[in-house]
């Protein structure tokens, strides 16, 4: 968590901050905070890849000539 000030009135972290207040905050970038101390922020895990799909075997498809 980041530790912030507020710079003006604002509703953040489901409470109302006055101009001036300091408190830890933990979500997106907010242009009505200063930010403080940095929070270490951590990699993102990487997401496994998506298994590859295998078509199915059977019949070939027909296609339709016309002459």
């Amino acid at each position: 968590m980041a530790k912030v000030k507020a710079k003006v009135l604002c509703f953040v972290a489901n409470g109302l901050r006055e101009p001036g207040d300091v408190f830890e905050y933990e979500g997106r970038r907010n242009g009505n905070l200063e930010y403080l101390e940095e929070a270490e922020v951590e990699p993102e895990a990487k997401a496994p890849e998506a298994p590859t799909r295998r078509l199915r075997k059977g019949k070939p498809t027909e296609t339709s000539v016309t002459e």
